[in-house]
């Protein structure tokens, strides 16, 4: 009578554990996949100037642009955090507004890297932001409002140029090149950028922990260089892009985010036919 051999069965066993090891191997790594592998980290650029209006000559970034972009963001569950890269030197103070609601209304981590310039405006939407990095020599700051205009009337006086007016109000025509400013008028354009600046300023003392004193150094408008931004609080560390991506991982837990750069819809017929 020939004696049973056992090793098969043995052998049989340690198939069906090293089956089950590597069917347990495989769904490990597709639960990596879905939670790590498959996240992402959204770039919006904020390039040239900030206005309401595109141009086709100049780079613009305009509320339409980050309106668009945002709106896919949110609606895409795999984005975990945005890194907004800025540079700008500013532009409208109503687009500029703007653009700070809607990235505030971002509910997801967002972190924003300052490049070459993120001045005025620019430095408005990034106080929506988490966290402001900014490269040491990245120039931002100048926190306030202008209003100027051009103004001929010593011209036309020395060619004997009259201006005739036909308003239907007394101050209809005010900022005309072709005359002076009222008394009047002055004080009214000087009380509407200062009360833009104080709304302005109203955002920077809430969004950032800044003293006093500190407070009054950027009443003045001046520029700073990101490495001196940090320390009057303007912005919270100084670095490259790379470092500010490090940090929106960090923000938004996802080691192994992937970078994805929203694009920005292409200038329209309706666009190009407006700026001819």
């Amino acid at each position: 009578m020939r004696k049973k051999d056992s090793s098969g069965s043995w052998k049989f066993f340690l198939g069906l554990l090293v089956g089950f090891g590597l069917v347990s191997l495989v769904i490990i790594v597709a639960g990596l996949s879905e939670t790590s592998f498959s996240s992402k980290i959204a770039v919006v650029e904020i390039e040239g100037t900030i206005s309401s209006t595109p141009s086709f000559f100049s780079k613009v970034t305009t509320p339409d642009d980050v309106y668009e972009q945002i709106k896919k963001i949110k609606s895409n569950p795999s984005i975990k955090g945005v890194l907004f890269v800025i540079n700008s030197p500013g532009g409208s103070v109503v687009a500029s507004r703007e653009m700070f609601e809607m990235v505030k209304g971002l509910k997801k981590p967002k972190v924003c890297w300052m490049g070459d310039m993120a001045t005025s405006g620019a430095y408005w939407v990034s106080l929506a932001c988490d966290q402001i990095i900014a490269d040491p020599l990245s120039i931002t700051g100048s926190i306030g409002v202008t209003a100027s205009y051009l103004e001929f009337s010593k011209l036309f006086e020395k060619y004997g140029v009259t201006y005739e007016k036909i308003t239907s109000g007394e101050h209809k025509d005010i900022g005309s090149p072709f005359r002076n400013l009222t008394k009047e008028e002055r004080e009214k354009l000087e009380y509407i950028v200062n009360e833009i600046f104080k709304y302005f300023l109203d955002e920077v003392k809430n969004r950032r922990n800044m003293t006093d004193e500190n407070i009054q150094k950027i009443t003045t408008g001046d520029i700073f260089l990101g490495k001196d931004a940090v320390k009057i609080g303007l912005v919270d560390s100084v670095g490259s892009i790379e470092d500010a991506k490090d940090i929106i991982k960090r923000l938004s837990n996802t080691e192994y985010a992937e970078f994805v750069t929203m694009k920005k819809k292409g200038l329209s017929l309706f666009d190009l036919l407006g700026m001819l």
